[in-house]
């Protein structure tokens, strides 16, 4: 599932919390977030590894709904009716 991985984003809002955006080689993106006091950079990576894993864990619930295809699989023109 990493190796389908093509670009990793975070992004800062405000004080205390930041999304982790994963774009997929397919042109999909997963989204997770994570929101806590970040004063030290040790507590900014502790929360960048708190939304990455947020946003892995969507991306396997969503390859592991019976009723959607895959999101792994290259698509086209193909969008998931799955909201967050």
């Amino acid at each position: 599932m990493k190796s389908e991985i093509a670009k990793t984003e975070y992004f800062r809002l405000g004080q205390m919390t930041l999304l982790c955006l994963i774009t997929l080689k397919n042109g999909y993106e997963i989204l997770g977030a994570a929101t806590k006091p970040m004063t030290t950079p040790d507590e900014e990576e502790e929360v960048r590894g708190i939304a990455y894993q947020r946003a892995i864990y969507r991306l396997i619930e969503l390859e592991s709904h019976p009723a959607a295809p895959t999101i792994l699989a290259p698509t086209v023109g193909w969008t998931p009716a799955v909201t967050f």
